[in-house]
């Protein structure tokens, strides 16, 4: 503890001081006098410039402002791809839905004039109305989702 403490009050009790020195017609600066008539300077450090001028809070605020348009900009281009990938999910699941009801349909087609046929067509008949109000429930799921992500994309 007390090598840390150290540390950190050194540097208040530490005072520099620069020493001017001329050898052989040669001004040199140091920290150590570099003979008697070493004389001891007096230096001061520049004053600390804002951290941003004008200009450049203004640069930074255009940039900002650009990065918000790329934001805005990219949300846009994913939620129009969003939409294109849900309309094109939409017309396989139309496609898968009525080649489902024309298999069923054509099986229905094929059934004889008698009693077993007859149910057998009752059947067919319901699982081609599951099959159709499963598929307009995917759909109709769909659809709502286009609507949110277009009602969004219109609202930037």
């Amino acid at each position: 503890m007390k090598p840390v403490l150290i540390v950190l009050l050194l540097p208040f009790f530490v005072s520099a001081k620069v020493y001017k020195c001329e050898v052989d017609g040669v001004v040199t600066y140091s920290q150590l006098p570099c003979s008697e008539d070493a004389e001891v300077t007096a230096y001061a450090t520049d004053q600390p410039q804002p951290s941003l001028p004008a200009a450049e809070a203004k640069q930074a605020s255009s940039a900002a402002a650009t990065i918000d348009r790329l934001s805005e900009s990219i949300k846009k281009r994913d939620m129009q791809i969003a939409i294109n990938r849900l309309k094109s999910d939409k017309t396989n699941k139309q496609a898968e839905r009525d080649e489902k009801l024309a298999k069923l349909k054509n099986s229905k087609q094929r059934s004889a004039n008698n009693l077993a046929g007859a149910v057998w067509q009752e059947s067919l008949s319901k699982e081609m109305a599951a099959v159709a109000t499963q598929y307009d429930t995917d759909i109709r799921a769909i659809d709502v989702e286009i609507d949110r992500l277009t009602e969004q994309l219109n609202s930037f």
